[in-house]
């Protein structure tokens, strides 16, 4: 459990006494350990913001002079917050605490000791309550912003028994409600077989060359917030449940060309469908998760080639994002990731060509040279980023013999790669090749002929090379 501690502002007179040399006879000052309630932020939306908290919120060590009797102590709540409950307190002993001020329905509860003082080494804690008005914990408030609690001991007869100023510990907080963990596959990653007669339409080492895991998803009810030591509640107090009925859905980022469906899978070779997903070129999406048994479930994220078009490749790393489906009872997912999930070539290679390439204008005319210095054929794509943005553009560009050279022009590029529009000078473009085949020997520069037939490289001279 993690233990925060308070100070009041006798510590900053004390600081300076001992800075001077001349430490007071007061001793140290008090402090408040705390034991932060956590909750689930969507239940407490649920719950309209009426919540049990549990024993041992705060404890007020008294590690100087007294708590005396008749005077008083007080407990102060967030702003917003009310109590709902009579506030339990225990000092030791026959140290009895009599509500004086405040209380139920109001922000603040003032006691009366009696019976017997809390004397040096003693302690005043909370006991069980109710608190109203928690609707600030519908928002996410992390362990390390959480919402104040404040204690203070006042109308001591020894002045150097009171607190010159509340104890201020953070005590209240509130989490997304689902945790989860994706281990992603980096090591390997799912490789596209760029050789024939695949060309890039098909997996590498899967039981399926059609279909392939992106990594392995864990989710369940979210035990401890994200650092770790504390525990997360439901409104009334106890660990933090969510119902079986519940749903989620998955959604993962990238470039997906190739790829026909998605789905989750129970089994790592992805034979079967457990809950169907779709997918578009630039998204995953998997809904209809069940969270399952209390303890959670777990499935492998599949993806499955159409067999017929380059898949595209993710080297920057795929993670997914979590949100709720049917479900009301939590925000969506404190997320671990183990590792991202990779879509990676093999067998074949990306070469850049230009980040200049233009539409024809003016006389001037763009052109794409490709040569193959390799003894076989090879199947060249195109992968154009336009400076206006958006996804990659991508292309086949078809098959270029053993030992020759080709020259695309713009329109021909246009015509091969769906969206490509480059009218004129004015619009510019990044182009890639992917290579299907050996292409150790291939070569590519991006060129434009101006209107008096001169060829002018504006590529990276010379021609890259595949690597």
């Amino acid at each position: 459990m993690r233990m925060i501690q308070g100070f009041g502002a006798s510590a900053l007179a004390l600081c300076a006494a001992l800075a001077s040399g001349q430490a007071s006879a007061a001793g140290a000052p008090r402090t408040v350990t705390v034991s932060p309630a956590d909750y689930n932020a969507a239940q407490v939306a649920i719950a309209d913001g009426i919540l049990t908290v549990p024993a041992g919120l705060a404890t007020y060590q008294v590690n100087r002079g007294a708590l005396e009797i008749n005077s008083r102590f007080t407990v102060t709540l967030p702003a917003g917050f009310t109590f709902g409950s009579q506030l339990p307190l225990a000092g030791g002993g026959t140290t009895a605490f009599t509500l004086a001020a405040g209380g139920i329905g109001t922000q603040s509860a003032t006691f009366v000791v009696a019976g017997a003082p809390v004397t040096a080494g003693g302690t005043v804690s909370l006991g069980s309550f109710s608190v109203q008005g928690a609707t600030a914990l519908e928002r996410l408030i992390p362990v390390a912003a959480a919402l104040p609690l404040s204690l203070q001991s006042t109308n001591n007869s020894e002045i150097d028994n009171n607190d010159p100023s509340p104890i201020t510990v953070g005590a209240f907080a509130s989490e997304p409600g689902l945790h989860a963990v994706f281990d992603g596959n980096d090591t390997p990653a799912l490789l596209v077989d760029l050789t024939s007669p695949s060309l890039g339409t098909q997996f590498a080492g899967t039981q399926s060359p059609l279909q392939g895991n992106l990594g392995f998803l864990f989710y369940g009810p979210q035990a401890f917030d994200s650092s770790g030591p504390v525990p997360v509640l439901s409104p009334n107090g106890r660990p933090n449940a969510l119902s079986t009925a519940d749903t989620l859905t998955v959604t993962i980022a990238g470039a997906f060309s190739g790829i026909k469906a998605a789905y989750a899978s129970g089994n790592p070779n992805c034979p079967t469908v457990d809950f169907p997903g779709s997918v578009t070129g630039t998204q995953i999406t998997i809904p209809n998760i069940p969270v399952g048994a209390p303890g959670g479930g777990a499935e492998f994220l599949c993806v499955e080639a159409d067999g017929t078009n380059l898949i595209s490749q993710d080297p920057q790393g795929l993670q997914p994002v979590i949100a709720p489906g049917t479900s009301t009872d939590f925000l969506g997912a404190d997320l671990t990731i183990a590792a991202k999930g990779y879509i990676s070539y093999t067998g074949g290679g990306v070469l850049s060509v230009s980040n200049f390439f233009t539409g024809d204008d003016s006389g001037y005319s763009s052109l794409l040279r490709v040569s193959n210095g390799s003894i076989a054929p090879i199947t060249l794509y195109a992968l154009i980023q336009p400076d206006t943005g958006g996804p990659p553009l991508l292309g086949a560009l078809g098959t270029l013999g053993a030992l020759s050279g080709t020259v695309f022009t713009e329109p021909q590029l246009a015509a091969a790669i769906p969206g490509l529009n480059l009218a004129n000078s004015g619009q510019r473009a990044t182009v890639q090749l992917i290579i299907g085949g050996d292409a150790v020997n291939v070569a590519a520069a991006g060129m434009l002929v101006n209107p008096s037939g001169v060829v002018t490289s504006v590529g990276a001279p010379p021609p890259q090379r595949a690597r």
